[in-house]
């Protein structure tokens, strides 16, 4: 049996149960032709493929940062190390002006990299874009992984919080 539009949850059953669902938290980075550094927040990250090695991160098609992304764009996967909240927030707020008074690097190409706020920070080239509803599934090879200085212990997102795990 096939379910319609009016079988689907509320969208607040959706919400609560991707809530119930613990994920990592990413900053992800990008620079722009006129050397603007940008990015966003995202629990929407997954390994993808082990060979060959292959990320993939869902981006809002209203992002600002998603152009810079598409069409082989690079990027930097920050993962934030449990200390990171306010990071998160920064990158997660629309109006921050995200790296005002921020501690980063300049990697390949000029990607700002997130090093004393993550445990690794993840170098990528965006392969492929797949149409996922009101985001872009963006399918990245990795080309670098760097060591960040924040330790081992990791950010993740739970029940609409954040809670630090790992050593």
């Amino acid at each position: 049996m096939t379910a319609t539009t009016a079988d689907r949850p509320a969208t607040a059953g959706f919400l609560d149960a991707m809530a119930a669902l613990a994920g990592g938290v990413c900053v992800v980075t990008a620079i722009a032709t006129d050397g603007t550094p940008a990015g966003f927040t995202s629990t929407a990250v997954m390994s993808l493929s082990r060979t060959p090695q292959l990320i993939a991160i869902g981006v809002q098609r209203g992002s600002r940062t998603l152009p810079l992304l598409q069409d082989g764009g690079r990027f930097a996967l920050n993962i934030l190390a449990a200390d990171g909240e306010s990071v998160s927030r920064r990158f997660a707020d629309p109006a921050a002006d995200r790296f005002a008074g921020l501690e980063w690097t300049a990697g390949g190409e000029g990607v700002p990299l997130l090093l004393a706020q993550s445990t690794y920070t993840v170098l990528c080239r965006v392969r492929e874009e797949v149409a996922a509803g009101d985001h872009l599934l963006l399918i990245a090879d990795i080309d670098e992984i760097i060591a960040g200085q924040g330790g081992v212990s990791a950010l993740v997102h739970h029940a609409r919080r954040y809670h630090g795990i790992g050593a």
